[in-house]
């Protein structure tokens, strides 16, 4: 059994039945299809978003964005029924939505570095998720905070272009800066939920929902500063 387990739901909800998450975030539980509804319904930011990276990725006929637009949506997509159903099971899925777009940067970097070709673009990429997500279960049966994989995966992104920004002697642009602020204020207000600095359980306002609202926006900060490079792989 896990060291780290989430609070089990009352016997009776439509839920009850399943292996509660690793981590207990502020908003209360309800007893209902939708658990968590501000951190449910939050995730229309990714849908939103997503959706209109995916249509200007194709307005531009720019086939080395055409991913990011998905990714964004299958990020929404399973956060939403993750924390609809508040389950390990489908956190499962939430974590692979997350490396899915992790990996839509990382193989576009290593493209940008020389790291594969065309060719192995693809199959970095689908490695590098496969990779990740194999990581999860044996990580949650040992008790050991899943969301650290992202973070690595968010660390080796921005070793990647700082490494790139070095090779070019060239300055981050403003669009990069913004991504790296909004995920910065992102973090501290997840943190602050997760630890109850700010927790108002019945509120909509919640700590965790933000951190979905400002990292969506992130995503859209990141695509915008991939969009202004060159079509062709530089840095």
């Amino acid at each position: 059994m896990p060291q780290l387990l989430a609070p089990p739901l009352p016997p009776g909800c439509p839920w009850s039945g399943f292996t509660p998450p690793n981590v207990d975030w502020c908003e209360q539980e309800l007893c209902a299809l939708v658990v968590n509804p501000a951190n449910t319904w939050s995730n229309l930011a990714y849908l939103a978003l997503g959706l209109w990276m995916w249509r200007d990725a194709r307005r531009r006929g720019r086939a080395d964005l055409r991913l990011f637009g998905p990714a964004s949506v299958v990020v929404g997509v399973f956060s939403l029924v993750y924390h609809a159903s508040y389950t390990w099971l489908l956190q499962f899925f939430d974590f692979v939505g997350m490396f899915v777009f992790c990996f839509v940067v990382i193989a576009r970097n290593a493209r940008r570095l020389g790291w594969v070709g065309l060719r192995g673009e693809p199959r970095f990429f689908l490695a590098g998720v496969a990779g990740a997500s194999a990581l999860v279960p044996p990580l949650f049966q040992a008790g050991i905070p899943i969301q650290g994989t992202v973070a690595l995966c968010i660390a080796a992104a921005l070793g990647q272009e700082a490494w790139l920004r070095r090779e070019a002697e060239a300055r981050l642009p403003r669009a990069y800066w913004l991504g790296l602020a909004l995920l910065a204020v992102a973090g501290v207000a997840s943190l602050l939920d997760v630890t109850r600095v700010w927790c108002e359980p019945t509120s909509w306002l919640q700590g965790h929902a933000v951190w979905h609202v400002l990292t969506a926006a992130a995503l859209l900060a990141f695509y915008r500063f991939y969009a202004a490079l060159p079509a062709r792989a530089s840095p």
